[in-house]
């Protein structure tokens, strides 16, 4: 009886394919992944094709199911899978469905085993072209902002705990995640005890050109009960003065919304502008939001059950979203000590990077590693699936 099912992720990479024939999967290699300690099986194939994934226990095997295949080209030799977890690979084909199964040698744990599937191999494409597309795409930059610093300690707790040394620590353990993640970076506009104006700020993601902004904070209250972490976006009400201002000190106004030109417009129409790209970044920072508390309710109680919106001056950038996220509250002794902890502040930050990752997996920036390499599918094995229907080669 089987009684261990495994979901496994299975990586799309939707470029264009060149010179592709009909739905042929090669299966071009089997190696470590650079960015993680899981094996990643590489195969080459259209983009159309649907693929099934599973784990099947006793023997332990991992399972490959593709449909609409009519070719199936094995190039990993029997002596290139000594160095790999894989003791023998077999295949066959039913009702136009192609199975690949992937003998282990031992058990596997559940995310240690990943398919990323590539387009087709070209039979005449240049060499290194697919390798130049890659070397040309970015990383989604996340600008992580630790509130206050410097003269300005922010909040201050019943134990005298510091708001700016709490959240430049949950600061540093996000992006130390961020960064461990393929695809993005994570930039602090601080990584020390300084003053930073909130205008310094946002230079600091733009000059990044950060793709989310977000920035940490710990709250106080007068009412000691008060408790919970906050997501906030910017208020709407607070966007057309902040556009006015932010158009007047820029000298090269322009690329705000890929590339519109604005120094030929009246100041009318720039704040219109503005306006247009701002209410679609307030919209996407709403959507940003609600994955980080849908993560953050696991592990914290929340403050509000919804972003909140409110004119934060360092959340006004035109076109970053730009997220600010209250921790808890430092006016509250049993917060206080929770967020003194190392524990909690790694699961705090544990909580944003899932929540930020989920939003850009989704939506993957133009000419980023995560656009290049398309979208992530999850399938889990749901049903018994049995394999004596098929007879394998190999």
């Amino acid at each position: 009886m089987l009684r261990y099912f495994y979901g496994l992720v299975v990586f799309f990479f939707l470029l264009m394919p060149q010179f592709c024939y009909a739905q042929s999967v090669t299966l071009s290699a089997i190696e470590k992944n650079p960015h993680s300690q899981s094996w990643q099986i590489k195969l080459n194939a259209p983009a159309s094709i649907q693929v099934h994934a599973f784990l099947l226990k006793h023997p332990d095997r991992w399972v490959v199911d593709i449909t609409q295949v009519q070719q199936f080209n094995n190039q990993v030799t029997p002596a290139a899978l000594t160095s790999t977890p894989i003791m023998r690979i077999r295949s066959a084909y039913s009702n136009n469905q192609l199975r690949i199964v992937f003998d282990l040698r031992k058990k596997m744990a559940a995310n240690s085993l990943q398919v990323a599937v590539l387009p087709p191999l070209a039979k005449f494409s240049h060499p290194g072209a697919g390798i130049a597309e890659q070397a040309r795409s970015k990383d989604v930059i996340v600008v992580i902002d630790p509130g206050h610093g410097g003269k300005d300690p922010g909040a201050t707790g019943i134990k005298n705990i510091h708001e700016k040394t709490i959240v430049l620590s949950i600061a540093r353990k996000l992006q130390n995640l961020i960064n461990q993640q393929p695809g993005f970076k994570a930039v602090l506009t601080r990584n020390n005890d300084y003053y930073l104006t909130l205008r310094q700020r946002l230079a600091i993601a733009r000059k990044n050109h950060a793709d989310m902004f977000i920035a940490i904070h710990a709250d106080a209250y007068p009412d000691p009960l008060a408790h919970g972490v906050s997501v906030f976006a910017l208020s709407q009400r607070g966007a057309t003065s902040e556009a006015a201002r932010w158009l007047a000190a820029r000298e090269n106004q322009s690329e705000l919304m890929g590339g519109v030109e604005l120094n030929d417009k009246g100041n009318v129409l720039k704040s219109v502008l503005i306006n247009l790209s701002q209410t679609a970044t307030i919209q996407a920072s709403l959507l940003i939001g609600g994955n980080l508390l849908d993560n953050m309710h696991d592990i914290a109680t929340l403050h509000h059950p919804g972003v909140e919106q409110a004119a934060f001056v360092v959340l006004k950038s035109p076109d970053i979203p730009s997220l600010l996220i209250e921790t808890g509250f430092l006016s509250n002794s049993h917060e206080e000590v929770k967020l003194s902890s190392a524990t909690y502040q790694n699961s705090l930050a544990h909580a944003m990077m899932l929540g930020i990752k989920e939003y850009f997996l989704q939506r993957p920036p133009p000419n980023t590693w995560l656009a290049m390499h398309a979208r992530q599918v999850y399938y889990s094995c749901n049903e018994c699936v049995h394999a004596n229907k098929y007879s394998y080669s190999g």
